[in-house]
């Protein structure tokens, strides 16, 4: 999830960065697959104070690819 993060600069300030990968990572253990729908609601509780929520989709859609052994270019 970390490597997602950073590859998708899903982080600005980093203020929510923490909460958001702990978020992303709870997702991933229960949905290995998940929609952006059900990304945005498993982020839901974490503010992202920069508005980088298009950047934290697209890094957990990529943590999923990366968990499930499909890495593929970013």
């Amino acid at each position: 999830v970390q490597q997602a993060f950073v590859e998708h600069d899903a982080f600005q300030c980093g203020y929510c960065t923490p909460g958001q990968i702990m978020a992303v990572e709870g997702l991933l253990r229960k949905n290995p697959n998940p929609e952006v729908e059900q990304i945005r609601v498993a982020v839901s509780g974490n503010l992202c104070r920069c508005g980088a929520y298009g950047h934290i989709f697209e890094a957990a859609r990529k943590a999923a690819q990366l968990k499930s052994g499909g890495g593929g270019k970013s």
